[in-house]
């Protein structure tokens, strides 16, 4: 197999193996949703336009002889043939053919003596009386059969009549050689009105239409070539439920060669496309572009001697309307693929610190309405060891996952909107459960802030044990999370409940242990939440915490006694290794350069919505 074969073999491999793991992924649902408005994708299309490389793709010689078929019909009929030389701007010709007997010089079409050509191109039939003999569209007016004349013989009333030597039409008649249709001073003569040198003659104000004059000229326009094209304009409109109707507008210079030397157009030019937003078969949001258009306006063609006459302006018009669709409408489909590239940033793996991963992956077809566009993504946790946290490899899913509230409707100021729900948060709180990143001991001597964890302070609080371990030992805390803590979200608030054990150990000789007491402690932690480095940033304080004796070996006792030490040590230790965590930031997804740094963020019920 060649290197380019081989290249192509491991890309097709690729794309299939990614399309059959998002396909294997485990449908969860949506619980992150992210908008955004028109504004956006304008400034994403106008950013993609700006790089140098979209542009100078367009500054190039302009094809010829393309017939005038639409660039959007490019795909139903394929390109055709380039069989023209280019230089025509009359002619009859279709999809590029010019027939070899049409002079270059003629603007009004095909034609043959004695025929006239339908508007589609067909030859009219012959009228009776031609001399194919073809059927016609008219009938002569039946005579009536008269008296059989002789050969040579002049029929009764004529010889003397219209036709003799004094008639109308006769040699001194009004319209004989002489007369004033025909003479030489009459109106169809060598200077009467539509004679050589008349009005419409060959010299005349319509001569300009003839061999040498400007439509000549014109026609014999070649070498196009875009010289210059402004950054466009773009404005975008939504259309529900397809994608959007996008138009681009710029100024074009192109310079030409003619037969009276080099010409320079100057055009203003809106392109149009209707845009649909759909999905592709490995599950990336794509728009596609499904008819492009152009609409000329303002064309000025100059001469070095000066400004060429309207009537040129609008045979150049012509001309430009059927080929600069050809090398306009493909920018279009350029700028959406650098678009498109931005989008598929959306479905992405992305690190969670080192203890797992976050994948999103566009779960639903995109949304679009009027005022925004819509993607409902399902974002995956996963440990670093390859299983998911809510959907363990092998394992079905025997929990369904709440629905995804609601976003707010989005205000006159915001351009984007990020909704986070609860489940998701809670899938990374239990991320740090699942490594025992929770989980952490307390010995005597590694908080100054801490009394000093001995029997004997412990003894000072609690007699019996001061009666079990007279002689003073040290104390080991050890703090363990066994199940996820849970997120609750709230109107402007944010709690997290932790459910933990506090197990109080004392150390003896020969490195035996013995448990003092078993404590169940559920602290509640206020949560707040900023943006840094497109990561959500997760922040807790202790609020409250509750204490609840479990087992105990010194008999029983209040808890309370022991409620402002173990909040110290939650304070101290437990708050500082979960923040520690959550400090390296939650990947936020990525869409259309979008930034969140100086986001709104709001706590609404099971919610978590950043707006820009």
């Amino acid at each position: 197999m060649s290197g380019a074969g081989a290249m192509g073999w491991k890309a097709f491999c690729l794309v299939t193996w990614s399309g059959l793991l998002i396909s294997a992924q485990p449908q969860l649902g949506t619980n992150t949703v992210f908008r955004v408005n028109k504004d956006v994708l304008s400034n994403a299309i106008s950013g993609s336009l700006q790089q140098e490389d979209v542009l100078q793709s367009a500054l190039r010689e302009v094809p010829r002889g393309a017939g005038g078929v639409p660039y959007n019909d490019f795909h139903v009929h394929g390109r055709p043939a380039q069989t023209s030389n280019g230089n025509q701007l009359g002619g009859k010709y279709r999809y590029g053919t010019i027939e070899s007997h049409i002079s270059p010089a003629q603007l009004g079409g095909n034609y043959r003596y004695g025929e006239i050509l339908e508007a589609d191109g067909r030859v009219r039939p012959r009228r009776l009386g031609d001399s194919s003999g073809g059927r016609g569209t008219y009938r002569q007016a039946e005579i009536p059969a008269g008296p059989e004349l002789l050969p040579g013989e002049i029929p009764r009333g004529v010889s003397t009549g219209a036709l003799g030597p004094g008639g109308v039409l006769g040699a001194g008649g009004i319209l004989a050689n002489e007369g004033i249709l025909a003479g030489q001073g009459g109106l169809l003569g060598g200077g009467g009105l539509l004679g050589d040198g008349g009005l419409l003659g060959g010299g005349g104000v319509l001569g300009v239409l003839g061999e040498g004059g400007l439509l000549s000229t014109v026609q014999g326009i070649t070498g196009l070539r875009i010289v210059e094209l402004t950054l466009p304009k773009v404005s975008v409109r939504l259309l529900p439920g397809i994608g959007v109707y996008l138009s681009l507008y710029t100024r074009v210079a192109i310079n030409g060669k003619s037969l009276v030397g080099f010409l320079d157009i100057a055009v203003e030019v809106n392109i149009t496309a209707k845009v649909r937003l759909t999905m592709d078969r490995a599950g990336y949001p794509r728009l596609v572009v499904e008819r492009c258009d152009t609409l000329l306006g303002g064309i000025k063609v100059k001469l070095l001697r000066g400004l060429l006459p309207n009537l040129v302006d609008n045979l150049v018009n012509r001309v430009l309307a059927n080929v600069l669709p050809d090398v306009l409408c493909p920018l279009v489909d350029v700028a959406l693929g650098l678009v498109n590239d931005q989008l598929g940033l959306v479905n992405s793996l992305v690190p969670l610190g080192i203890l797992g991963s976050v994948q999103y992956t566009v779960s639903s077809l995109p949304l679009v309405t009027g005022e925004f566009l819509e993607l409902d993504l399902n974002t995956l946790v996963g440990e670093a060891g390859g299983g998911l946290i809510d959907y363990p490899l092998g394992v079905p899913a025997t929990v369904p996952q709440p629905p995804m509230p609601t976003l707010p409707p989005m205000g006159e100021s915001t351009n984007s909107q990020l909704g986070i729900s609860v489940a998701f948060l809670s899938s990374v709180l239990k991320l740090l459960q699942k490594n025992g990143v929770l989980n952490i001991d307390i010995t005597d001597g590694m908080f100054e802030e801490l009394p000093p964890l001995r029997t004997s302070t412990l003894g000072a609080l609690i007699p019996k044990v001061f009666q079990q371990y007279p002689e003073s030992r040290p104390l080991t805390i050890k703090i363990t999370v066994p199940e996820p803590p849970t997120v609750t979200l709230q109107k402007d608030r944010a709690l997290v409940r932790v459910l933990a054990n506090a197990e109080v150990e004392v150390d003896q000789p020969n490195d035996v242990v013995t448990t003092i007491c078993l404590l169940d402690v559920e602290p509640e932690l206020l949560a707040t939440f900023s943006v840094k480095d497109d990561k959500l940033m997760i922040s807790t304080k202790l609020e409250k915490t509750s204490l609840t004796l479990k087992t105990s070996n010194v008999g029983n006792f209040d808890v309370s006694i022991m409620e402002l030490l173990v909040r110290k040590i939650f304070k101290l230790a437990f708050l500082p290794a979960m923040n520690a965590m959550l400090g390296s930031g939650v990947p936020l997804p990525k869409l259309l350069n979008i930034d969140f740094t100086n986001a709104n963020i709001d706590v609404l019920q099971d919610l978590l919505v950043l707006s820009t």
